[in-house]
């Protein structure tokens, strides 16, 4: 598959900047933290910085190689982004990955059916701040995943009471994986958090959800 990021630097500087401030337009709408949105911003700015410095009158090797390392790894961290909170967000349209500069997905039919394992999810405190997510497979009792599923989608919400649903549940995300880790600020800490998981084919189908689970954040 062809790399959705442009092969020459100056062109990715200009991609970086759209598909940031896109995502800063749209971040309520799509579910994704305020503070995701402003770290990818940061990242953004950064990298242009760098960027001007090692592409200017005064460029060393040194500023190069930096220039080399800081970009690769904004993309790592773009495509990670990308995978947890563009591609299986189902607010996000084929003319919103337009205006972000993404290629539009595949709408052919699945291959594989929608899943019908269930997850019982696993929420645990692992450090001050911190939640650990983990979809156990309930016929193995462990974290592998069935055999028809692609990935799994977390939904959570800080909020004092459970919603009538898993999928009223507001901050989605979407790993390979079928561990989440969640960090929270320090004005999270002692709030209630619930958490809900289902299982996706790769087209997204989703299974049915998990038990919502409660959790305090430590």
């Amino acid at each position: 598959m062809a790399d959705f990021f442009p092969r020459r630097d100056a062109d990715l500087v200009d991609w970086l900047k759209n598909f940031s401030k896109v995502v800063e337009e749209n971040a309520t709408a799509w579910t994704i933290l305020t503070a995701t949105a402003t770290e990818l911003k940061t990242k953004v700015t950064a990298y242009e910085a760098t960027f001007e410095a090692a592409t200017g009158e005064n460029a060393t090797k040194a500023l190069v190689l930096q220039k080399n390392e800081d970009r690769d790894a904004l993309k790592t961290y773009v495509r990670d982004l990308k995978n947890k909170h563009i591609d299986y967000n189902d607010a996000v349209t084929d003319p919103d990955r337009e205006r972000l500069r993404l290629p539009i997905r595949d709408k052919t039919p699945s291959p594989k059916p929608r899943p019908t394992s269930r997850p019982e999810l696993e929420v645990i405190p692992t450090n001050n701040r911190q939640h650990t997510a983990t979809a156990i497979n309930q016929g193995t009792g462990k974290k592998n995943k069935p055999d028809d599923a692609y990935g799994v989608k977390y939904l959570s919400e800080i909020r004092d009471t459970p919603p009538p649903d898993a999928a009223d549940l507001r901050n989605a995300i979407f790993t390979r994986k079928t561990t989440q880790v969640y960090d929270y600020t320090e004005a999270d800490r002692g709030k209630k958090v619930f958490y809900a998981a289902c299982y996706e084919n790769s087209k997204g189908e989703q299974g049915p959800w998990s038990d919502i689970i409660a959790a305090i954040i430590p």
